[in-house]
């Protein structure tokens, strides 16, 4: 019982730890898709080249503002720590909303407007700065990790299948112009779809389990100096 009850406090606390710098990211993907919103406008790109930042803007600022409103906090500039804890939860949520819609719509622009491919790599950009950020702190501050053996082997499981779904899109983004271009389908396309997936994937993979140890040492190591400094006390 008590070691459920720690492994909920610790798992409590790594969410609202990790919550902060994710609601600093919503701001941050907030500002970027309003700049790829401005230069795609001010070059006159057709209204559906720009239509994923649109999506992206209106549904995340319209999740954030109902659920302030809702947690009656939208108007209160001086927050307590309780308060400050669920405005942080909020913002990390839509700030999620944006990474899964820039992932998915990704997708979706270069099938269906594969003439203006090249723009997707501001996509890109808007995603890599906020997910770097994140991964930099949760590897310094010990975020990353399995919680206890029962859990590393659930959690690998699940793992490993996220890892060959990503693997399917990152394939399928990379090599849709070799399975199709020019009004035509390439069988051979498969291939290099299967390929660039299986490559990203099995690199992916062992990378992050690395980064997962490396998390777990340090939170190990912070572990240890609380336990110092509450015995100096």
């Amino acid at each position: 019982m008590f070691g459920k009850k720690a492994e909920r406090i610790h798992d409590e606390r790594i969410e609202k730890e990790s919550n902060k710098p994710a609601a600093m990211m919503f701001y941050v993907t907030t500002v970027l898709l309003v700049i790829c919103l401005g230069v795609k406008v001010v070059w006159q790109v057709p209204v559906q080249v720009y239509a994923l930042e649109i999506a992206c803007l209106v549904i995340s600022l319209t999740y954030a503002i109902a659920n302030k409103a809702r947690n009656g906090i939208l108007w209160i500039k001086e927050k307590d720590e309780v308060l400050v804890t669920i405005n942080n939860k909020i913002l990390a949520k839509a700030y999620m909303i944006d990474f899964w819609m820039l992932v998915a719509g990704e997708l979706v622009f270069i099938v269906v407007l594969k003439d203006y491919f090249w723009w997707v790599g501001m996509y890109l950009f808007t995603l890599l700065v906020p997910a770097l950020v994140i991964s930099i702190l949760s590897l310094k501050k010990g975020w990353l990790g399995w919680g206890s053996k029962k859990q590393e082997k659930t959690g690998i499981k699940e793992f490993r299948k996220r890892v060959v779904i990503g693997s399917l899109f990152f394939g399928l983004f990379v090599g849709f112009p070799y399975l199709y271009s020019n009004g035509t389908f390439h069988p051979e396309g498969i291939l290099w779809v299967l390929g660039l997936g299986a490559g990203w994937g099995v690199m992916f993979y062992f990378l992050m389990l690395g980064f997962i140890k490396v998390s777990e040492k340090k939170a190990d190591e912070i572990a240890k100096e609380a336990e110092v400094d509450d015995s100096e006390e």
